[in-house]
């Protein structure tokens, strides 16, 4: 059973502006995690590959790495995720949104622009596809774009901030 590890900047997502949604995409995001395993929640200061590589030194055994942002994501991706490790999911820019490890010790601080191909060909990671990993929140129009897939706090707090 992989331990989950959920990287979260204390104060929320800059760019969305909204530490409250920030919150709420993350407890979506531990949420579906849980039913499989420990969820770990990584806030460890600098960037988030420096952050995670320092995280990880007291984590060991297979591991899936969950971005905070992906408040669509599923159970049943995420165990689909793991069962392929070394896997990785990408968002559509590039960049790496999930990531499965046999063992943490095969982390490396590898991500930004480009990252997804840069894990991918460093770890032979395979690609999948899972829309609710896919799918990151990084302005309010992606937001609007995926609120109605969310998780129910994100929702939840959707909801009220239209009311």
């Amino acid at each position: 059973m992989p331990t989950f590890v959920v990287p979260y900047r204390l104060n929320g997502k800059s760019r969305l502006g909204d530490p409250e949604i920030a919150r709420a995409m993350l407890e979506d995001v531990c949420a579906a995690c849980a039913p499989l395993g420990e969820v770990l929640v990584c806030d460890a200061p600098g960037g988030q590959g420096q952050a995670l590589a320092a995280f990880l030194e007291d984590v060991s055994g297979p591991v899936v790495i969950v971005n905070a942002d992906v408040p669509c994501v599923r159970t049943d991706e995420l165990d689909a995720l793991a069962a392929v490790a070394p896997a990785l999911v990408a968002a559509p820019d590039g960049t790496t949104n999930a990531l499965a490890l046999t063992d943490a010790r095969d982390f490396a601080p590898l991500y930004g622009a480009g990252s997804a191909g840069r894990y991918g060909a460093t770890l032979r990671a395979r690609a999948l596809e899972l829309p609710g990993l896919r799918d990151d929140v990084d302005t309010w129009d992606d937001l609007v774009r995926v609120g109605e897939r969310a998780g129910p706090n994100t929702r939840r707090l959707l909801k009220a901030r239209a009311a």
